[in-house]
């Protein structure tokens, strides 16, 4: 559960302070332009001590802003705007055809139309609702190919995969628990092949040791081939072309 609230800042505008039972510590992210403060839940928040850690991180913020900005994608959805992934291409298509407030998926030989009034598409709740009918429908149709890319990658360890889930969070692309259940969001399949194989090396790496140790990177490098801090930086980088 994470809960959020604004402050004002001279600099950067509006900074949203984000609550979340996963934070250990408070961090700082850049999104879309904007700076986010993640902080623990279990911690009471000081808002003069918000303040304080704003000002003296302001460089760093500065530059967190200037990297962000220039993987920035823009999540805005609007006619012609096509999305690849592995499986295909998401086309979205005006077409006054359809009733307003509705979208419709067509398959075409090669991926997927998104049909669309073009009247709707200015609204910002349709926006957050058809991306997460975007989300909703590669979810449906491609779920199968997050859960076979565990299994396979799977057999290349030890411990025993329990159960595999399909999640919808954006920020949080896996997880494991110490009984053997791995989550793989479904923003998942929108990064390359390689990416994906890496949230999963990485999850699958938990069954081993359930922390980020150095063991725990020894055996994720292991099962990435040697690759994990490229593909952890590239993951990093990488801009997802929607947002919920």
């Amino acid at each position: 559960m994470s809960e959020s609230y604004k402050i004002s800042d001279k600099d950067f505008g509006e900074i949203t302070i984000r609550s979340s039972s996963r934070a250990r510590r408070v961090s700082f992210r850049a999104e879309n332009g904007a700076i986010t403060i993640v902080w623990p839940t279990h911690w009471a928040i000081d808002n003069a001590y918000i303040l304080k850690l704003i000002d003296s991180n302001r460089e760093a913020l500065h530059r967190l802003l200037k990297r962000s900005s220039k993987t920035h994608v823009d999540t805005t959805l609007y006619d012609g705007k096509v999305i690849k992934i592995e499986e295909g291409e998401l086309r979205l298509c005006a077409d006054n055809t359809i009733g307003r407030g509705r979208v419709v998926v067509r398959h075409f030989d090669g991926g997927l139309y998104f049909l669309f009034n073009a009247d709707d598409i200015s609204s910002a709740s349709f926006q957050r609702g058809f991306s997460r009918f975007i989300l909703h429908t590669i979810t449906r149709l491609y779920a199968s190919t997050l859960r076979d890319l565990v299994d396979t990658c799977a057999q290349r360890c030890k411990p025993k995969v329990r159960e595999v889930r399909i999640g919808r969070g954006r920020r949080v692309l896996g997880s494991c628990t110490r009984s053997g259940i791995i989550t793989i969001s479904a923003f998942v399949l929108f990064l390359p092949q390689h990416l994906r194989h890496y949230i999963v090396y990485h999850e699958l790496a938990h069954l081993y040791h359930h922390d980020h140790s150095t063991h725990f990177h020894k055996v994720c490098d292991m099962l990435c081939d040697g690759r994990e801090k490229e593909w952890n930086k590239e993951l990093k980088q990488f801009a997802f072309p929607i947002d919920l």
